[in-house]
């Protein structure tokens, strides 16, 4: 009896003991969910003026749409002990006649036992190995690129290595006229990989996405989506309902990128831009607030931006508007001021190319999102050659851009191009987005739009706006009465005084032909 009393009070020490190893790991596992793949992006240098400008910033927004916090740096500000500190480590190679890397990277790098990613020359030896990697080099050559349904247009180019032989899974194949075999694009195998070479704005951009997605373990359907972009209170409000009409009938769900008005919501043309929008919104289009044009930061309030931000989405959403992302250049995930001012209301994001960069306070870690579409221009990917009715997504959610139509014939285009795609655009608010200013909270889920907890109606016929409004609100006046008088007054004595020399004139002319046209004449 004591044996079996005193049996469980010493086995349960041992079994807590034993469970604590389970219970440490499920909390780092949750803790893992939540927080984002950190991967450090390095690079030698950023090539300007050649043909390389711009893969690193390329490769950032692949990066960023695939959910993961990059932070860039270059060779020669590494400081030791840095890459434990990231799940991931990508290097790219544009001037392999540089210095190579610093002693305290290369020896990190001996160390290192998270992903690696090498993109151009110089593989590492310990990659090499890896992947069983044999090379043959190369030179001037015309260069064909192929990958999924894509084949990119030839290119004249300093010809990269070729890849002879491989362990793992090869991704894409390209050929030149020096050598007519072809060769994988490029090769992983466990967490290496490796790619020859890559540029911006051509479909080694595209390639490199169809690696990543592997390389990262990435999971999940990705999808296509129409945005289009580029319009304001003054753009054609008429051809954009025909517009929403005719995608609406179409079966084409959309997404317009607007741009804020930061003040005046009372006068008739915000009324006509909302009440536009509102009516695109029932036509199963999405709204998505455009960020703001930076013209110059030297006179930024530093906090005007979220005021003018949170005012225009209280504004859309108090007149039954529901706008689910923000749509911004990739550089404002770079800045501490927009992204924490401009972006934090949202979870969602549609990152567009970099045009014309304005940083406020740049950092080099990239701000992440629940939900981020990469984008490319309408028609870019017709120009890969793809078959016409290829309909495999990319390997990442994609938004074709559209720029909104200036006239007649574009419009038309652009409606024939999307009703003539083969493609299947998805809907944005089947996802779930959320956007969170002081005064309300959207959100969306299964095709559903929600404002402050309460499912809006999309069924919405557009009404005219009155132009009529007073743009200069009167002030009161005290002294309008006395200078009512004083004017009346005055109307008066000039009145008077006009009547009085009207009839000194007729006197003067009576007397003037008196004397001077009958001279003969008795007076």
């Amino acid at each position: 009896m004591f044996r079996k009393k005193v049996l469980p009070i010493l086995l349960l020490p041992l079994c807590i003991l034993l469970a604590f190893p389970c219970l440490f790991a499920q909390a780092a596992g949750s803790g893992g969910d939540d927080r984002p793949v950190q991967t450090l992006l390095m690079y030698d240098s950023l090539s300007h003026g050649t043909r390389k400008e711009g893969n690193v910033e390329a490769l950032q927004r692949l990066l960023a749409s695939f959910d993961v916090q990059v932070t860039l740096k270059s060779f020669d500000k590494y400081e030791p002990d840095t890459l434990k500190n990231y799940d991931d480590v990508i290097v790219i190679r544009n001037a392999p006649d540089l210095t190579g890397p610093p002693a305290a990277y290369l020896t990190d790098l001996q160390q290192y036992r998270g992903r690696y990613l090498h993109i151009g020359a110089q593989l590492p030896e310990q990659a090499a190995q890896a992947l069983k990697l044999r090379e043959e080099p190369g030179g001037q050559a015309i260069v064909r690129l192929k990958i999924g349904p894509f084949t990119g247009p030839s290119i004249r180019a300093e010809l990269f290595s070729s890849i002879v032989g491989y362990e793992g899974k090869a991704y894409g194949s390209w050929s030149s006229s020096n050598r007519p075999e072809t060769s994988p694009y490029g090769v992983v195998q466990g967490r290496y990989g490796y790619v020859p070479f890559m540029e911006k704005g051509d479909l080694s951009e595209i390639a490199v996405s169809y690696l990543l997605r592997d390389w990262l373990g990435a999971s999940g359907e990705s999808r296509y989506y129409a945005v289009f972009k580029e319009i304001y209170p003054f753009s054609d409000l008429d051809m954009l309902r025909r517009m929403a009409d005719r995608l609406y009938e179409s079966g084409i769900p959309f997404m317009a990128s607007v741009r804020p008005v930061l003040d005046n919501f009372d006068y008739p043309a915000v009324q006509r831009y909302l009440e536009t929008l509102k009516y695109v919104q029932s036509r199963n289009g999405t709204i998505v607030v455009h960020a703001p044009f930076v013209a110059s930061t030297i006179s930024q309030d530093y906090t005007t931006l979220k005021k003018q931000m949170s005012a225009f989405v209280n504004a859309l959403a108090e007149y039954g508007i529901a706008p689910l992302a923000v749509g911004a250049e990739m550089y404002w995930t770079y800045d501490e001021h927009y992204a924490s001012q401009g972006m934090d209301l949202f979870d969602s994001v549609v990152m567009f190319a970099n045009e014309r960069i304005v940083y406020r306070t740049p950092t080099d870690r990239s701000k992440t999102f629940a939900s981020l579409l990469y984008s490319l221009e309408a028609g870019k990917l017709q120009a890969y050659g793809e078959a016409a009715r290829n309909t495999e997504p990319l390997p990442m959610d994609a938004a074709l851009v559209f720029d909104f139509p200036r006239d007649e014939k574009q419009f038309r285009d652009t409606l024939a191009m999307l009703q003539n795609d083969w493609r299947t655009f998805a809907d944005y608010k089947n996802s779930d987005h959320s956007v969170r200013t002081d005064r309300h909270e959207i959100e969306s889920a299964h095709g559903l739009l929600q404002i402050d907890g309460k499912t809006l109606l999309l069924n919405k016929v557009y009404e005219d706006v009155d132009s009529a409004h007073t743009y200069i609100q009167e002030g009161p006046r005290s002294l309008d009465a006395l200078f009512t008088v004083q004017n009346r007054v005055f109307i008066i004595l000039i009145l008077s005084t006009l009547i009085i020399f009207s009839g000194f004139l007729l006197i003067g002319y009576r007397l003037y032909k008196r004397k001077y046209i009958h001279p003969g004449r008795k007076q």
